[in-house]
This record gives C-alpha cells, sequence and structure tokens, in this order.
C-alpha cells in the first residue's frame, strides 16, 4: 500500500512538487498510562498515528481508519484535542506541502498493535514518562491530548484577550514571548523547568543542578530570561523587604512565603548554628524556620550561579504571587490538592499557557511542574517589560545583588 492517498497523487501528476495545502489527522491513542507510536518508514521519527482524510471523510473517522490500517488495532475517538496549521515540510521525495493537523485523543479498545502496512518500521506502546526523541511538533499534540483540557488548543489570534482580562480581572493576555523563556523550580530529584517558547509551547526539563538545567535546556533554545523560584539576594541583617511585600499581596496565604536567612545563617553548617547566626543579625527578632534551612543548599547554589554571571537574566519569582496576579487575587486551594492542582492549570489555561501532563515518578511532584510554568508566565512577562517588583526599588545587599520578587 503506498503511503499517498490516491487522490493526492493525482494532484501531484497536475502539480509536480508544488506546495500543496492538505488535512491531516493524528491520533494520540493510549491504554493506560502508555501511548501508542509508530516509528515512520520514510525518515525513521517516532509519532503517534498520522494521516489524512479521504475527499469527504469525517477527521475523526479518519483517525480509527489510521489506528486501523497502520497498527492493526481497534479505538475509541474521545475528543478533539488540538487543532494546529504545519507547513514548510518537504517529503523525501521532493514534494512540498503544508497541513492543517486535528488531534484527537483516542483510548485503544482491543487488538494486538503490529505493523499492519508499509508506512512504518516498528509499532509499540511507549510510556508516557518515558517518551522516546520526538519533534516538538509531536510532543505538543501527545501533550494536548493527554491533558485533563475539554477544549481542544488552538493559535488565538494575535492580542486576543483572555476571558479574565475581558473582565478587568488578572493581568492582560499572555501573548507569546519575544523569545523562549525558562521557569525554574527546586524539585526531589534538583530543579524541575519550564521552558514557554513563541508559540507558548511548554516543554519540560530536570536536572541534579540548576547550572545543567540550563546547560540541558540551552542544547536546544537560547533562553535570554531565566525565572527561578528561590531567594536572589540574600541580607547581611533583618528581614527582606521581597518577602514582606509578598506576603501582603498574598492575603489568606501568606504563610507560604518564607522569610529568608541572612546570609551567615544559610552559610552554618548546621540547624543549631544558623538559628543563632540569624538571631544575631536580627537583634534576637528571627530565627531560622526549619523550612528555610532545608533549602540552603539550593539558596547558596543558586547564588554561586547568579554571581557566576550566567549569560542570562535571572529573576526572582514566588510561584503563588504570580498565580495571584494571573487570577487576580490568591489561590486560596493548597497546590498539593486535587482541587489546587485543577484550580491552578485553569489559571493557567486562561493565559494561554497548556501545562504539561504529570507522570508519578517524574522526579518531581505536580505542584513543582505548575509553578515551574508559574514562573514561565513571569519570564515572559518580564521579557516584554510587564512585570511588577516587590519592592519596586530593589533591595541591595552587600552581595551588589538586587533583592526583589517578580510577577
Amino acid at each position: 500500500m503506498t503511503p499517498v492517498p490516491d487522490f493526492v497523487l493525482a494532484i501531484r501528476e497536475k502539480i509536480g512538487h508544488d506546495p500543496l495545502w492538505l488535512p491531516g489527522v493524528t491520533a494520540v491513542v493510549r491504554r493506560g498510562d502508555d501511548v501508542l507510536l509508530v516509528r515512520r518508514a520514510d525518515n525513521g521519527h517516532w509519532t503517534p498515528v498520522t494521516g489524512i482524510p479521504e475527499p469527504g471523510e469525517e477527521p475523526a473517522v479518519a483517525a480509527a481508519r489510521e489506528a486501523m490500517e497502520e497498527t492493526g488495532v481497534r479505538i475509541r475517538v474521545d475528543r478533539l484535542a488540538s487543532t494546529g496549521a504545519h507547513g514548510g515540510i518537504v517529503h523525501v521525495n521532493g514534494d512540498r506541502a503544508s497541513y492543517l493537523d486535528l488531534t484527537f485523543a483516542c483510548t485503544w479498545l482491543e487488538g494486538e498493535a503490529h505493523v499492519a502496512d508499509d508506512e512504518s518500521s516498528h509499532v509499540r506502546w511507549w510510556p508516557l514518562a518515558a517518551l522516546p526523541p520526538m519533534t516538538e511538533v509531536m510532543l505538543a499534540r501527545i501533550a494536548a491530548a493527554t491533558s485533563d483540557e475539554r477544549e481542544a488548543r488552538f493559535v488565538a489570534p494575535a492580542g486576543q484577550e483572555t476571558a479574565g482580562a475581558a473582565d478587568g480581572v488578572g493581568s492582560p493576555a499572555l501573548v507569546a514571548p519575544p523569545a523562549p523563556v525558562l521557569g525554574v523550580d527546586a524539585c526531589g530529584t534538583g530543579w524541575v523547568g519550564v521552558v514557554l517558547d513563541t508559540g507558548l509551547r511548554a516543554s519540560v526539563f530536570v536536572a541534579a543542578t540548576v547550572v545543567e538545567l540550563v546547560e540541558l535546556v540551552r542544547e536546544r533554545y537560547d533562553v535570554p530570561v531565566v525565572a527561578i523560584d528561590i531567594p536572589i539576594g540574600l541580607p547581611d541583617a533583618g528581614g527582606r523587604r521581597a518577602d514582606a511585600e509578598a506576603r501582603r499581596v498574598l492575603a489568606g496565604r501568606a504563610s507560604s512565603v518564607f522569610s529568608t536567612p541572612v546570609r551567615a545563617a544559610l552559610e552554618a553548617p548546621t540547624y543549631e548554628e544558623a538559628r543563632t547566626a540569624n538571631l544575631a543579625a536580627t537583634d534576637g527578632r528571627t530565627s531560622v524556620s526549619a523550612q528555610a534551612y532545608a533549602l540552603r543548599r539550593k539558596v547558596l547554589e543558586v547564588d554561586a550561579w547568579v554571581r557566576s554571571e550566567p549569560g542570562t537574566q535571572v529573576i526572582e519569582v514566588h510561584p503563588e504571587v504570580s498565580f495571584a496576579r494571573m487570577a487576580g487575587g490568591p489561590v486560596q486551594a493548597r497546590k498539593k490538592d486535587a482541587d489546587g492542582v485543577r484550580a491552578r492549570r485553569e489559571v493557567l489555561a486562561a493565559h494561554g499557557i497548556a501545562a504539561p501532563p504529570w507522570f508519578r515518578g517524574s522526579g518531581f511532584g505536580e505542584d513543582d511542574l505548575l509553578d515551574a510554568c508559574a514562573a514561565a508566565w513571569t519570564a515572559v512577562r518580564h521579557a516584554r517589560g510587564l512585570s511588577e517588583a516587590f519592592p519596586a526599588e530593589p533591595e541591595v545587599f552587600s552581595d551588589g545583588i538586587p533583592a526583589a520578587i517578580r510577577a
């Protein structure tokens, strides 16, 4: 069987290799936590099942047909997950084409997946948490189809307001950043980062150190702004105005902002020595919380990285402040609860950010992932000159690093 439909071959006889605009469908087929992928025979790329509807064929019907023809499985087509125009493709035979893709979220019903035609060299189920190397376009289609969203993702007209902005709530609509930006949050395995590219597509990266994370990101993106959820600019005595102002923004959620210890306390080798150092530097007013001291290694790691002149602009964020600015007020549901997760995903979606799916065993929590998305939102605003600073005039301590939380 030829991978090119007969009607396309007939058109090609008339136009040769000239550009051709075609409809396309993608079937993202799930079976539990696995997704069905095929390895294309023409270029060796792993992709979900894809194909071209026949003239007059309904797109969802085409998706089910392609799944059966390519892999021998019967599927249920559940919903339209995303739409997108993808152009400038040159096939191996020289044909040039652009495609209007309709991606469908699908569920496996029956059948043993196998290579059923000559379009693919391999067919197999892959864990969603461990996909093979794939193009950003295909990863975005899988992310859309495996999300909990009901509505299909699409690229909105430039300048279109979100629903919240139209009601006068929250920030203005988020247009694509001028260049990819990175939001970072600490996690169990080190750091998790979310890159928002110029099409507002999100990519997730994980590394043990912040230096390794940024190096990993730079293999694919040149990010001019990195927003990170960690104190930057460490006080010598007393507290930071940044922390105090963040608490004022988070009425009802102020406890989520811990007081940044003084530098001497963070450099102390034991918790007791840290408490003593902080009390000495604050005239006995403030000790050090166990939570703050537990983060000392990460705080000092970022401090050293910022001092090393990393070649990108690094800003401090507090995700709850970013979420509050997006939502028009603090998100009261706890971020680790199901309601809190859902609320934060909805807030991000209202500002054009489709948070990637999360799976157990990813090396980070879902709350870490969403915090990194919120940080990336602030990075976009900062890149566009729209971010707010708390305080408006950053403090500068002996380390010479401006201390302010951005949102």
